[in-house]
């Protein structure tokens, strides 16, 4: 949480932000861990790719849509 998010992993300081991590989790069910971010132009920006700046280096994430997993609802309508 609170990974500033940029375009670039490359790119030296100060380091342009477009966003940042308000939260994470790791699920069970997918087996990884996903975040929710607030980014600039989100919506606009689906399947891209931008790095979440860490003192340790720059780790890659992907802009995804908002439901990512069962996005028919097909887990809800069991009987």
């Amino acid at each position: 949480e609170g990974s500033q998010l940029v375009n670039d992993s490359q790119h030296s300081t100060p380091i342009p932000m477009q966003g940042h991590i308000t939260s994470s989790y790791f699920s069970p069910t997918m087996q990884r861990s996903f975040a929710l971010a607030l980014v600039k132009g989100g919506r606009k920006r689906m399947g891209e790719t931008l790095y979440a700046a860490e003192l340790t280096g720059n780790y890659p994430v992907k802009i995804c849509r908002p439901v990512f997993y069962d996005q028919a609802g097909d887990r809800q309508n069991v009987e």
